[in-house]
């Protein structure tokens, strides 16, 4: 049978980090933040080496220019400390969703979910992917979208699979426009603290809402033309019980976050991090077959767990050193004459809101992840000092991580699609989204920029 002694050394280092977290964040103590700190510092040193290289070159410049602005401004501890520990929030969030996406995969419910969805004939086909990929992986992140990657893998017509690869990914990143659960929205609720879940995840579902509509009539009208033809599919349909299992799943894995956030008044990823664990153990074990104990499966779900989240290397790397360097640069440079100079140059509020759609574009499209954008612009570029509403700019700011991360070689979901697909990361970014991410960011602006005339 096997046992926890062939669990790395990196393994146990990030659950502790993990533990650590928990305890600081439910009963703060000084020295937790130092000791979380280490850890980090430790397990991303150790599996520096298994980073991909251009993560590690865009990692290690990020840190390198951090610790000069912290010797700049004379003040290593608040850089350093503060600019890794901000980052221990997003790696507990990694671990949370890491339980939820064995049970996922082996459930009966959901998966007559995916065989209905991905059974669609053409013509509903992109709206069903698209969608399907949406309301699954604004609970269950990348486990809701793994289950619909069969249709792609299983195409060879190369214009059919970039269709129904976009359409996964248009569905899949435009829920951070409001997914109490994705790693945007905890970005942005921690740059905007002024702002809860609550605020924007309204207005963001409806821009969410739009992006993939608009992505399907570009799909109609630009790409479906061509009438590929394809294999015949059966429709599967979806029996009245597996269909109540699943809408139980998803609405109860979000009423439960929501209560722990409301009763223990914490954020989501602590709430997350208290409850996924138990409940993925629940869910897991409820599956056992005849001849297979509960206990086991538990067990089993709990190695496949710890085992696994070394593979959080890149993660971790890059978002320790975004939060440093955003506080490195807050610490070093004078925001209000920055700001000053912005109102100068661009004196329209619509023009600085479109002008940061933009940036998020082109920092993606060259392998910088979102989260630069959003730490460095929030520290640099307070929301207030611009003349523009926190609630505004958080909009933005979710609506913008999605779509960019579509036109990015080196983000997750891109990476994730490239080895479903067989095709390389910069072909899915450079090539294959860029006409639906700007179609997606024309979307974004326009619906921010009427949002807040309205508001106003």
């Amino acid at each position: 049978m096997e046992t926890y002694k062939n669990i790395s050394l990196t393994a146990w280092i990030y659950l502790t980090l993990c533990i650590v977290t928990l305890l600081d964040a439910l009963f703060p103590i000084s020295f937790l933040l130092e000791i979380s700190t280490a850890l980090i510092f430790i397990f991303v040193a150790f599996e520096f080496m298994s980073v991909p290289r251009p993560q590690q070159i865009a990692g290690s410049i990020l840190i390198s220019l951090s610790l000069i602005a912290a010797a700049v401004s004379q003040d290593w501890q608040t850089v350093i400390v503060e600019g890794v520990g901000r980052s221990r929030i997003f790696l507990l969030l990694f671990f949370a969703i890491s339980w939820l996406q064995a049970p996922a995969e082996e459930s009966q419910s959901l998966g007559a979910v995916r065989a209905n969805i991905v059974s669609q004939p053409p013509g509903r086909r992109y709206l069903y992917l698209a969608f399907g990929a949406h309301i699954l992986g604004t609970v269950l992140n990348i486990a809701g979208l793994s289950l619909l990657t069969s249709i792609v893998e299983k195409q060879e017509n190369m214009l059919l699979k970039r269709r129904l690869s976009v359409a996964l990914m248009q569905g899949f990143t435009s829920a951070s426009c409001w997914s109490p659960f994705y790693i945007g929205m905890i970005v942005v609720l921690v740059a905007l603290p002024s702002l809860t879940w609550t605020d924007v995840a309204p207005a963001g579902a409806l821009i969410a809402l739009c992006i993939v509509l608009s992505g399907w009539g570009f799909d109609r009208i630009a790409l479906r033309g061509s009438r590929v033809t394809s294999t015949k599919i059966n429709l599967q349909a979806i029996g009245r019980r597996d269909a109540g299992r699943a809408i139980f799943i998803l609405i109860s894995l979000v009423g439960l976050a929501m209560v722990a956030v409301e009763l223990i008044d914490t954020n989501i990823p602590v709430a997350l991090a208290l409850i996924a664990p138990s409940y993925a153990l629940i869910w897991y074990g409820s599956q056992s077959k005849r001849d297979e104990k509960r206990a086991y499966r538990c067990s089993k779900l709990i190695r496949h767990v710890i085992r696994n989240l070394p593979r959080f290397r890149n993660e971790s790397l890059v978002f320790v050193a975004a939060n440093m360097f955003g506080v490195g640069i807050a610490a070093v440079l004078p925001s209000e004459d920055l700001s000053a100079t912005l109102n100068v140059l661009v004196p329209s509020a619509d023009g600085k809101l479109l002008l940061l759609i933009a940036t998020f574009l082109v920092c993606s499209a060259v392998g910088l992840h979102p989260i630069i954008v959003v730490i460095s612009v929030s520290a640099i570029f307070p929301p207030s000092a611009l003349g523009l509403s926190d609630w505004i700019v958080a909009l933005t700011f979710l609506g913008s991580w999605g779509i960019s991360t579509m036109v990015s070689p080196f983000s997750g979901t891109t990476l994730f699609m490239s080895r479903v697909a067989g095709v390389q990361g910069h072909v899915i970014g450079w090539y294959w989204t860029p006409p639906t991410v700007l179609l997606g960011a024309t979307v974004v602006g326009g619906g921010v920029i009427l949002l807040r005339h309205l508001v106003i």
